[in-house]
């Protein structure tokens, strides 16, 4: 990968306030110290240790122990099978004062559909998800599928990462996975999301027609991952709340006067005077609200969407080219023909799809 190795650190811990399921699964943690050839970018150098993590992870897929929490020079992951309020007391880095962040992403939910271990623990790469990901058998499948379609000339040797979603670990963790790949090949963590989790736009007859066409391009190349889900992430520079169309988890900001921004399912997470509010409110169904650290700015769907629909001409692309079916219900009568059918012919169609009597009888009967 053409990177160096500077050294590896043992992440300083304190095991005496690990509870005894913890402690029996405790993992050795390390930190590694990596340099890059001279003139990479912050970005170059993301995309091969993403390369690299990669081929460590396959190479070593046999022993279950092995997980790399992260392996980037843009983020730092500490995350561990503790109370919240033990996080620091296990990780010393994180009571250490000369630690500082402009950024930090706080994941606190107890598992409902998967058994607490190490490496399920949130956040994971980039991503914190309060929820579940409803659609999540189908877009791991569709991941599988579109492997060979994942090209991108930042990375001429993508597909030695192949496979990219995991199949086997928690839902947040697959969809992590096709994050961590979108970035890779060089999408911004505002376009990724968006692709990931859009609005309901199919219905909506007030949404700005340069807008729908942008999110109908998306959905021809990726199916959303549905939830009900809250999602909180951040790539080093954006940090970002994306609630899922279906708009069931609750996503509420604060902020004060010392700038400070808080967005969480909880309003009072910390406390602070009334009178120290600038701003508080919720982030809606389908809606991304984004803090961008290097411009100073907060954005909101509004602002993100006017952005992404003027990147290309997409409603010219769809009308160009896209061929639309034609609903049934809406064809003229002289091109839709007879609509009945006799019951031999009927019963000859019915056995070459494989109806079968419980589907007829229990399903489409009319």
């Amino acid at each position: 990968e053409t990177l160096s190795i500077v050294g590896w650190r043992d992440v300083p811990t304190n095991e005496g306030v690990l509870g005894e399921i913890a402690l029996s699964s405790l993992p050795r943690i390390e930190q590694i110290f990596v340099n890059a050839p001279a003139g990479w970018r912050p970005r170059d150098m993301e995309r091969r240790l993403f390369i690299a993590r990669r081929r460590i992870e396959k190479r070593l897929e046999a022993d279950k122990d092995f997980y790399v929490c992260s392996l980037s020079n843009l983020v730092n992951i500490y995350k561990g099978l503790c109370m919240p309020t033990d996080l620091p007391r296990f990780y010393l880095d994180l009571a250490d004062l000369r630690l500082e962040s402009a950024i930090c992403l706080f994941h606190q939910r107890f598992s409902t559909n998967t058994v607490p271990r190490w490496p399920l623990a949130q956040p994971f790469r980039y991503l914190a998800h309060n929820g579940e990901i409803n659609t999540i058998t189908g877009n791991r499948q569709w991941a599988r599928a579109r492997t060979y379609k994942f090209q991108t000339p930042l990375i001429p040797d993508l597909h030695d990462a192949a496979p990219f979603v995991n199949e086997t670990g928690s839902d947040s963790s697959s969809m992590d996975n096709m994050l961590e790949l979108l970035l890779a090949g060089g999408m911004d963590i505002i376009r990724a999301m968006r692709l990931l989790v859009p609005p309901a736009w199919q219905n909506n007859p007030d949404m700005d027609p340069e807008l729908r066409a942008f999110f109908d391009f998306n959905s021809m190349h990726m199916e959303p991952w549905d939830g009900p889900a809250g999602i909180v992430m951040s790539d080093g520079r954006f940090a970002a709340c994306n609630l899922d169309r279906n708009g069931l988890r609750p996503a509420r900001y604060v902020i004060t006067k010392d700038k400070l921004i808080t967005c969480a399912s909880e309003v009072g997470i910390w406390d602070y005077q009334p009178d120290e509010v600038v701003e508080k409110g919720r982030v809606g169904p389908g809606e991304l609200m984004v803090i961008d650290t290097r411009s100073g700015r907060i954005l909101h769907s509004a602002e993100t969407d006017d952005d992404l629909k003027s990147r290309h001409p997409y409603k010219e692309w769809m009308e160009k080219n896209v061929r639309r079916l034609v609903p049934f219900e809406d064809l003229p009568d002289e091109e839709v023909g007879s609509r009945e059918l006799d019951d031999d012919t009927l019963a000859s169609y019915q056995k070459q799809f494989n109806y079968s009597a419980e589907e007829l009888d229990s399903v489409i009967r009319v």
